[in-house]
């Protein structure tokens, strides 16, 4: 009977044993088939399905020492769904757990400029320039934040450093071109957007590239970059803006007027755009 009753008991032991073992196993391939699933919707940009997937896995393991990696691509994919306050919410958690993770900061300080946060974003970069000295794009966003500041000693500080750190670099070569640009050094920033625009075909480039040409009085040059970068945007405003700034230099002022009017259409500022008209029709 007593023999009976111990075998019953180690068989209910066993059985607990079996199952509690049973549930880790199948808690850790739910988790890894998890993972599996929310790389495939990121892939295919599926926010909604990712998002779900995260959640998840999140519940699944919430003691996951690699949660912090699934907080930041939750911040991420909110992100993408325009839901900004729950993205930062959850870069914020990630960085909780890991505060120096230079690529969730960089996160961050992105969706800071987005939300139109820019002290926030300001003081993200600066804080991933004193994590990683080589990190270039930092230095590159800290230089447009200074620039937009109005200290453009630091924006240039931050431009050259990044030169030197790599001076192949597109975006430390972007920012100092601009800088130039902004200082009125229009030979100095056409150099540098010739060497940009050999290794990237983007609209802001030639539109850079125009304006300097315009200041320069090479209009042959500014309409083939206006040319080109309507090519790449056909209805970004800053194209007829810059076709009305070229029409007036060739005394068309009529075209110039209706290029104008066209880039309000589209949605210039329109105290830009009555300025340079009340101007012409003087």
């Amino acid at each position: 009977m007593y023999l009976n009753l111990v075998e019953m008991i180690l068989m209910r032991i066993l059985f607990l044993l079996l199952s509690a073992l049973f549930s880790l196993g199948l808690s850790a391939q739910t988790y890894s088939n998890y993972l599996d699933s929310i790389d495939r919707y990121v892939g295919d940009r599926n926010w909604g399905a990712a998002e779900v997937m995260l959640n998840k896995a999140l519940k699944t393991e919430p003691a996951n020492p690699n949660n912090y990696i699934l907080l930041s691509n939750l911040g991420t994919v909110y992100r993408n769904m325009k839901k900004y306050d729950e993205a930062l919410s959850f870069y914020n958690r990630a960085l909780a757990i890991t505060p120096n993770a230079v690529t969730i900061i960089h996160n961050r300080a992105a969706l800071y400029l987005e939300m139109d946060s820019t002290k926030a974003a300001y003081k993200d970069y600066a804080r991933i320039m004193n994590l990683d000295k080589n990190d270039v794009d930092s230095r590159y966003y800290h230089g447009m934040i200074s620039m937009e500041y109005g200290d453009l000693e630091s924006a240039k500080a931050d431009f050259v450093e990044a030169m030197s750190i790599d001076k192949k670099n597109l975006n430390a070569k972007r920012g100092m071109a601009i800088w130039y640009k902004v200082n009125g050094d229009f030979e100095s920033a056409v150099t540098l957007y010739n060497e940009i625009i050999l290794e990237e075909n983007r609209f802001a480039n030639y539109i850079g590239r125009a304006e300097c040409h315009l200041e320069l009085g090479k209009l042959t040059e500014a309409d083939a970059d206006i040319s080109e970068a309507q090519k790449l945007d056909p209805s970004n405003p800053d194209v007829f803006l810059l076709k009305a700034r070229t029409a007036e230099l060739y005394y068309r002022y009529d075209d110039a007027i209706n290029y104008a009017k066209k880039a309000l259409e589209l949605g210039a500022d329109a105290e830009l755009v009555e300025k340079f008209i009340k101007k012409l029709k003087i």
